[in-house]
């Protein structure tokens, strides 16, 4: 198929009937069944003809799964040119649907890429479009994109207030993977919560929600819930102090996101599972894969994550009596959180760090 799609791609007579069956395979062999990286040769060919052609609105459908496919791959200085060179192209066609479709895309990478807080300055023209716009599914999908960045930035109650609007929209098209895909993203908000108040409570609705996402997700091909819902089952269990359990979930999770060739999946399955196993005082393996994480976050560009890894790593040396290593990550770590672009997420890491500091001056 990827041949036979490569020859009608590059030949202008053969283009459009070419690109129709591409609409067709890519959404699902590439972003269902996480088949990515066959896909951005096709997608550039795709482009440069309708480049070739002047054919703007084909130009801006490919920039949309340029962005997607360079995401996937963790390729994110990549996949923000793509989203926002598709935004101005659908902006200067007015085509709003596309519009909307990149702004998902920009702040589905704020989540990962926090080195500049896009949302707030595109937030207005994000939402102007949604409502322009006719697919309803694209505005659920703004509103989990939302949801996502903001409790990203620990504004849980935004977070909160974008993911029930999304689920309401997925509600009322029954679309099964939107569905799951929120009540995913609603777990994550309620368990970081947990997370931030150390409230327990909040713990329930994290729960039901991942249930939902897991009954939902069940009825799709989706490819990339493998991974995501064992990390937040594992992530649940982390939070309840179930460190035994956690460690399992994790270690699957880390199984799959292999398989599934997820970069991103696979560097947070290492960040949990190594501070799990430090918990049950596997110092070992818990040093290992809290290494492992931090070599894929400093690679991502990631300064939080990476002080987070350094907050788990200094806690480690810590508990395993190994002080002048802690001191070590604790000054590291201090030095990495100072670079966090955002003022409560940095404030955050430099209270964890002052904790672990307070125990080591004891």
């Amino acid at each position: 198929m990827v041949s036979l799609l490569h020859v009608g791609l590059n030949r202008e007579q053969e283009f459009r009937t070419t690109f129709e069956l591409l609409t067709y395979v890519f959404p699902y062999f590439a972003l269902t069944l996480a088949h990515i990286d066959d896909w951005p040769p096709l997608l550039i060919d795709a482009l440069l003809m309708a480049q070739d052609i002047k054919d703007n609105d084909l130009q801006v459908q490919v920039f949309r799964w340029l962005g997607e496919s360079y995401l996937k791959t963790a390729q994110h200085q990549a996949a923000s040119h793509a989203f926002k060179t598709g935004l101005e192209r659908a902006e200067a066609g007015e085509i709003d649907d596309m519009v909307v479709a990149m702004y998902i895309g920009i702040f589905k990478l704020q989540w990962f890429d926090l080195t500049q807080d896009v949302i707030q300055p595109l937030l207005k023209q994000a939402l102007d479009a949604a409502s322009r716009a006719n697919d309803r599914g694209l505005r659920a999908g703004l509103y989990d994109a939302l949801a996502s960045a903001y409790v990203r930035l620990q504004s849980t109650q935004l977070a909160l207030g974008y993911g029930q609007t999304a689920f309401a929209y997925w509600y009322s098209v029954r679309s099964h993977s939107g569905l799951g895909r929120t009540a995913y993203t609603l777990a994550v908000i309620y368990t970081h919560m947990t997370q931030l108040t150390e409230d327990k409570r909040f713990l329930s609705p994290a729960i039901e929600y991942l249930e939902i996402a897991r009954d939902e997700l069940a009825q799709t091909e989706d490819v990339w819930q493998y991974p995501l819902l064992a990390y937040q089952q594992a992530g649940i269990y982390y939070q309840l102090e179930e460190y035994e359990d956690a460690v399992i979930w994790f270690e699957q999770s880390l199984n799959e996101a292999v398989t599934t060739n997820s970069p991103h999946y696979i560097v947070i399955a290492h960040h949990g599972l190594g501070l799990a196993q430090a918990k049950l005082r596997l110092f070992v393996a818990g040093r290992r894969n809290l290494m492992a994480a931090m070599k894929i976050w400093d690679e991502l560009s990631n300064a939080y994550e990476k002080g987070s890894v350094l907050i788990g790593l200094a806690d480690l040396e810590y508990q395993a009596g190994n002080y002048e290593k802690a001191r070590l990550h604790l000054y590291t770590g201090l030095d990495v959180a100072s670079r966090v672009v955002d003022e409560g997420m940095r404030q955050f890491l430099i209270d964890q760090l002052n904790d672990i500091e307070r125990k080591l001056a004891s």
